[in-house]
């Protein structure tokens, strides 16, 4: 299953065995992977080596990765690299994280206060299917 050789993804987790387990699912479909435990460690970690693709937590010490994101997408060479959210924040919060990052009303609001209009490509909830974090993968490089 080489569907994806070439591409690199770097995934952001502050867990070792979510990073772990994401990176294997993608390197059995062909990417080549690199990691960072925080939203800091990755803005260092991405001027050295760009990605195709960023899976992101949320919910991570030193830099958030919303944090992290927003950084990200303020550079201009990773405005136009996808980014799809890995977390259990909702069920850990009992917050609708989907519909707090897709909801056009809170994106308005954000953009003012953050001064960026990017969204995240896509959500995947923790714990992660494989084959549904794979159609995803299909979906947002398509």
């Amino acid at each position: 299953m080489d569907e994806f050789k070439g591409k690199v993804a770097l995934v952001v987790d502050d867990e070792q065995d979510n990073i772990d387990f994401i990176s294997q699912i993608l390197e059995d479909h062909g990417f080549q992977t690199f990691s960072a435990k925080n939203g800091k460690e990755a803005l260092t970690k991405v001027v050295e080596r760009k990605p195709d693709i960023v899976f992101l937590d949320l919910m991570m010490p030193e830099q958030s990765g919303m944090a992290f994101f927003n950084s990200f997408k303020r550079q201009e060479d990773f405005k136009r690299v996808p980014v799809i959210v890995v977390s259990g924040a909702s069920k850990v919060t009992g917050v609708d994280m989907k519909a707090y990052i897709y909801d056009n009303a809170r994106s308005e609001k954000k953009k003012k206060v953050v001064g960026i209009d990017a969204k995240p490509d896509a959500f995947v909830e923790k714990p992660v299917n494989p084959e549904a974090l794979i159609e995803t993968v299909k979906k947002v490089l398509s």
